[in-house]
Formats: C-alpha cells, structure tokens, sequence
C-alpha cells in the first residue's frame, strides 16, 4: 500500500475497539492519526512512526473525559515515558511527559511478563494455551484458521523485536491486552492475553493478509 487512506485508519481504530462517530476526536484517534502520518506534532520518536507495537487495554475509548495517557516502554533503556494529553474544545492537545524508571510504571506486572515471555522458551510454551488458534485475515473475513501444538511452536522474542511499546490507557484495569504489530501504516499482527489467578496467558493470534 502506498500512503494511507482514512478507510486505513478507520479499520485501525474499529479493530482497537475505540472509533466514535462523534463530536470531535477521541484521545486514540488522535495519537493513531498522528503515529500512522508521522505528524510533526506527534511526541512520540520517529522511529515508531513506521513500524511498531501497540497494547490496548480492553477499550481505548476514554468516554467524556478531557484527559488521558499513554505511556511509551523503552524496554532497552528500562524506562517508561508517560505522555499527558489534555481535550480543549474538539481537540486533543499533547501537554507534558514525564519519565518514569520502568520498575515504578503501574503496569509492571504485563510488562515483566512480556520480557520474561519473550525471553525464556519454557516460560512461554507454559504460558500459552494450546492448541494455539492462528487465524489469518483478510479485512474481516476469516481465510484460514490453523491449530499449533507445543512441538510446532516457534518462539516469540516480542520485546526484543519491538524494544518500544505504546500502551493506550496506562492503568492496570482489565484482565485482557491485545499486542498489536503496526508495519508500513498497517496493522499485521495481534497477539491476545488474558490474565487468570494473576497469571498472564496467550490465547490466540491473528495474521492479516
């Protein structure tokens, strides 16, 4: 694809649960749009412009409010950046950042969890259900599905691929994250986790065509 297109976008935020027909720009509609056109205004580093994962938290709606965050995981640096938005009239204004050391960062648990996924074989065949469903994806339609067993299973060292992480909504709610992988403006991956007795599973991954 060359460029991107609003129908891109569109999909985007639908597929995050969070698009709003509505008065104004909803707080991830503004960072997305800014994160896919590479805005100047956009706080984020240019390198995760092009290529890059995204954490969502059960919704990235924010409803009515006139404030939120997002937090920016630098897993090599061991450092998170809290970025501070704040809604005037229609629009969504980036207004502070704060960096924080990643062990005070609220969602610790996912995050140590992820790096500990990412890095040890048996953690993760353990911390995976199988057999594991990959669904391949054509827009919303569903063209093939396949089931893994442990024998079959290739590793996935997620933080060492993308040492930059966005998460939307920087709080512990929810016991489901859905990791996202962003190349080229589109959206090629998504790996689900829920949490059970405090522990982190993956449950299932989707591959778009």
């Amino acid at each position: 694809m060359i460029g991107i297109s609003k129908r891109h976008i569109y999909a985007l935020l639908l597929f995050l649960g969070s698009f709003q027909i509505s008065a104004g720009e909803d707080l991830s509609s503004h960072i997305i749009n800014n994160l896919l056109t590479g805005g100047k205004k956009s706080p984020y580093p240019t390198s995760i412009h092009k290529n890059y994962a995204v954490v969502s938290i059960d919704s990235l709606s924010f409803g009515n409010t006139n404030s939120g965050s997002t937090a920016l995981v630098n897993f090599k640096k061991k450092d998170v950046s809290k970025t501070q938005f704040e809604k005037k009239g229609n629009k969504w204004i980036y207004t502070s950042e704060e960096p924080i050391p990643l062990q005070r960062f609220e969602q610790n648990d996912f995050i140590d969890f992820i790096q500990r996924f990412s890095s040890n074989k048996k953690f993760q065949i353990n911390h995976t259900v199988f057999p594991f469903p990959i669904n391949t994806m054509n827009g919303k339609e569903q063209t093939k599905r396949k089931l893994v067993m442990p024998r079959d299973w290739n590793h996935l060292p997620l933080s060492d691929t993308y040492p930059q992480l966005l998460l939307f909504k920087a709080t512990t709610d929810g016991g489901n994250r859905k990791f996202i992988i962003i190349k080229d403006k589109e959206i090629k991956e998504e790996y689900n986790f829920i949490r059970i007795n405090k522990q982190w599973y993956l449950i299932e991954k989707y591959e778009y065509e």
